[in-house]
């Protein structure tokens, strides 16, 4: 299902070109100031690059609003529309909260979100990704309905380069892998897999994405549960930071065995790249000693041999 919805996602979008639509910065090129607010066109906008456009907003806050408060009101602007441009999300929507936690913008929207699917859903959340990853201090975003995540959503993180999206020309490089999951036996497996890096990507981010996904190979199943999430992943002179959620720590499997196959997945997979000598587990700006109930200091370093 995830691969079907894929492939009918980036085939609708790939027609919409979003690209250009989503270049723009927090001034326009032909100067425009303001809050960079991304809706979709109507009518004959709606056609081709200009699927999505951007609307230079000026919100209506105190000097010294917070970074929730100015997320707030970026979503209240993309509730309402702009002028000719319409809001991606249904009439009625509400914005019920947002939270900013380890850079990640948590929105929650009222029911009405969950009427939408496919590429509707993919444009809304695109749009909201596109209008709170210009603001500072917001390198992703999740969307919520009504405090849960969206169960239609195949991806609950949003980054920018998500909606940047590349043609099969702009490949940097193809990387193989390997991706551990859980074989018939119930012991980890790996599965060799070539990941394509794109512009703007790391192969850290790429590797945890897809392990994510799960396994191509229909013998084997994924180890790490569905609604674990990694809110970020980067590799720095041979050390991996894998930074975590409370929610994923939070929803991790009584099980001591599970939580450490979960654990080794996510280790071993990432040692199958060249760069990562050492992993760090970190979880709201503070580095993990445990994983449930497993010490971290087991994966910490590249196993021997």
């Amino acid at each position: 299902m995830r691969k079907l919805w894929r492939r009918r996602l980036l085939a609708a979008l790939a027609l919409a070109a979003l690209v250009t639509a989503c270049a723009a910065g927090p001034a326009g090129e032909d100067g425009e100031t303001g809050q960079p607010v991304y809706f979709l066109a109507v009518g004959e906008n709606a056609e081709g690059q200009d699927a999505i456009q951007v609307s230079y907003e000026t919100l209506e806050l105190a000097e010294d609003a917070s970074a929730r408060e100015i997320a707030g009101a970026v979503v209240e602007r993309l509730l309402a529309g702009s002028g000719h441009l319409r809001s991606p999300l249904p009439a009625g929507t509400e914005l019920l909260g947002v939270e900013i936690r380890d850079r990640v913008a948590y929105v929650d929207l009222s029911g009405h979100i969950a009427n939408l699917s496919g590429v509707d859903l993919a444009l809304a959340d695109y749009c909201l990704t596109l209008s709170l990853t210009a603001l500072d201090g917001v390198s992703a975003v999740r969307i919520l309905c009504q405090g849960r995540p969206l169960g239609q959503q195949p991806k609950q993180i949003f980054y920018e380069r998500d909606v940047l999206l590349s043609t099969r020309d702009d490949v940097l490089q193809t990387v193989e892998v390997t991706l551990f999951f859980r074989n018939e036996a119930g012991a980890l497996a790996g599965e060799r897999r070539s990941l394509d890096l794109y512009e703007g990507q790391t192969l850290a981010e790429n590797l945890v994405t897809a392990l994510l996904e799960g396994p191509s190979d229909r013998s084997l199943s994924p180890v790490i549960p569905e609604g674990f999430q990694v809110n970020s992943v980067r590799v720095e002179d041979g050390v991996c930071y894998v930074n975590l959620p409370a929610s994923s720590l939070e929803g991790l499997p009584e099980e001591e065995h599970a939580q450490q196959q979960i654990l080794w997945s996510l280790a071993d997979s990432l040692y199958s790249l060249e760069t990562v000598e050492s992993i760090r587990f970190l979880s709201g700006g503070q580095e993990l000693t445990r994983f449930g109930g497993i010490p971290v200091e087991s994966v910490s370093s590249r196993p021997q041999g």
